[in-house]
């Protein structure tokens, strides 16, 4: 079980009022739990626009790892979970820029296609893990 000095909430109140963490480490391993396009307060940012919550959806996982000193390069399984596999495949752009954006060469990766997810308006959910370097 992780301590709490291996745990770290981006969004503490929402976190803690669904009950997880946003990354646990384990070893030189950080498992960042699944990331959907919420804001702050937990507000759907780009209800219907695939776009947007692939690009938010990123954003907050290079923030996540930003506060570990990490980047893209450091990630190496994604998992992402969509409710419209075809308009993510149409967004692939967006995910391919972050990830060249620290040069990073793609990680083993999993798309699946889910009916829906915690909300009826997100679109997409990824969790990542990544080696600490």
């Amino acid at each position: 079980m992780p301590t709490s000095d291996q745990i770290y909430h981006k969004r503490p109140d929402l976190e803690k009022g669904i009950y997880f963490a946003q990354t646990c480490k384990v070893g030189d391993i950080l498992h960042i739990s699944g990331c959907v396009s919420w804001d702050a307060e937990g507000k759907i940012i780009g209800v219907g626009d695939m776009r947007t919550q692939v690009t938010q959806v990123y954003t907050d996982i290079r923030e996540t790892l930003e506060a570990h000193d990490l980047t893209f390069k450091n990630i190496i399984k994604e998992t992402v979970f969509t409710i419209d596999i075809d308009a993510l495949v149409a967004n692939n752009d967006v995910r391919i820029q972050f990830y060249k954006e620290a040069e990073s060469a793609p990680p083993a990766a999993t798309w699946i296609g889910c009916s829906r997810l915690v909300d009826p308006d997100l679109l997409l959910e990824i969790e990542c893990i990544a080696q600490l370097r």
